[in-house]
């Protein structure tokens, strides 16, 4: 923005001078010259103001995609976080359930021992033998429901990491672009302040051949 006013002002006061030329010689043909470079200038001004103007854009839009990849990614974490919290949680209840099934089946054990030495409680353990057997079943089917929903936690756990991968591995081009795009704005206004330095030295000569 300030190499563009100190041209403008360049401009302004080689415009005052080449007035001022004109009047008190009677050259034309110089003063022609000085306005066609003038436009020339104006020109070039033009242009390179529009391509920063254009890579501003671009570099404004890659960091609003970066910002919501940011947040998509933020978001994927904390569902992570909650998978893992969820699949903890069943992972305790299946060692609680693996723990009392094998407490029954060392209950039911010892049951069957008692029945061989106390025929005359046969009748009693076994129908207590019959509601152990109910309770097991009824353990192996919230254990295979656990089973389920461990397997299907695990799937989302590994769903949710692949795309988190993904979403980063597209994160990571976005920022090498915008890197690139830094970098050639960078070399445009280099270029651009070359290109002014080398217009005004041309002009003060053209200015000097005036006078």
């Amino acid at each position: 923005q300030q190499e563009k006013e100190d041209l403008q002002q360049k401009l302004k006061l080689r415009e005052q001078l080449s007035q001022t030329s004109g009047k008190s010689e009677a050259t034309p043909a110089p003063s022609k010259n000085i306005d066609l470079e003038m436009k020339q200038l104006q020109c070039k001004l033009k242009n390179s103001n529009n391509e920063i103007t254009k890579h501003l854009t671009t570099v404004k839009s890659l960091k609003n995609e970066v910002q919501e990849k940011e947040e998509r990614i933020r978001e994927l974490q904390e569902k992570i976080s909650r998978l893992e919290r969820d699949l903890n949680m069943k992972r305790h209840l299946i060692e609680d359930l693996r723990s009392r099934l094998k407490a029954s089946q060392e209950n039911e054990k010892t049951s069957n021992e008692t029945l061989e030495s106390l025929e005359r409680k046969v009748k009693a353990l076994a129908e207590d033998c019959l509601n152990r057997k109910t309770s097991i079943n009824s353990l192996k089917q919230r254990l295979n429901v656990a089973t389920k929903e461990k397997s299907q936690y695990e799937q989302m756990y590994h769903k949710a990491k692949d795309e988190l991968e993904k979403k980063s591995l597209k994160l990571t081009n976005l920022e090498s672009k915008m890197i690139e795009t830094e970098c050639a704005m960078t070399e445009l206004e280099t270029t651009a302040s070359q290109q002014l330095h080398g217009l005004a030295k041309q002009s003060g000569q053209a200015l000097e051949t005036v006078q």
